[in-house]
């Protein structure tokens, strides 16, 4: 009985406590969270349209090198994508428009495309990239897939020919004559421990 009593103050302790911590939070979100245009209380969307204004796209902003460029290199905003799809589908994020206009700046200042890719590789890191640069210890990430199917070909190839070689030359006629001469020993000697076993 004073188990269940002690049960049941903790659990109205508990309960009070929660309510308390919930009317502090209220309290505080009342005073310091700015109501912003667009978003509820506590930051999240509550108008579709509030996503990110951005500028208007043109026809130089989707240009083909402008694409081909910008697949080539991962946005850095955490997406795993490329900046072109990143830029072109996930309107919240603010990373790849911003990576968009950089590459636009080195474009604008007359690199060619290899020498934009180059440039963010240095800024960045190789991990800016989509695909490993073909150099250096990276070949092995290309090379190794074909070196192994090779490999695999070549033991295949050496175990069916052993198992070839392993096989009678007459076609199996060889190997049904034992077969059928034994057979005719083995059932006198079922008959034989059969009648020891009835006997």
């Amino acid at each position: 009985m004073r188990h269940a009593a002690l049960a049941a103050t903790l659990l109205l302790l508990a309960s009070g406590t929660a309510r308390a911590q919930n009317e502090g939070f209220r309290r505080y979100e009342s005073k310091n969270v700015r109501e912003v245009p667009g978003r509820d209380s506590v930051g999240r969307l509550s108008v579709p349209q509030a996503v990110q204004e951005r500028a208007v796209t043109t026809a130089r902003d989707d240009d083909s090198l402008v694409q081909a460029i910008e697949h080539r290199i991962h946005c850095t905003c955490g997406c795993n994508l490329d900046v072109f799809t990143c830029r072109t589908t996930d309107f919240t994020c603010a990373t790849s428009p911003a990576m968009h206009r950089a590459v636009m700046a080195k474009l604008d200042s007359n690199m060619t495309a290899a020498q934009v890719v180059d440039a963010c590789e240095r800024q960045y890191g190789q991990s800016i990239l989509m695909q490993p640069p073909k150099r250096g210890f990276n070949w092995t990430a290309y090379v190794t897939p074909f070196v192994a199917l090779g490999l695999g070909a070549l033991l295949l190839g050496a175990w069916m020919r052993s198992w070839i070689r392993a096989r009678p030359k007459d076609g199996g006629a060889a190997a049904e004559a034992p077969a059928q001469d034994s057979a005719p020993a083995e059932l006198e000697r079922l008959k034989r421990e059969l009648e020891k076993f009835e006997a």
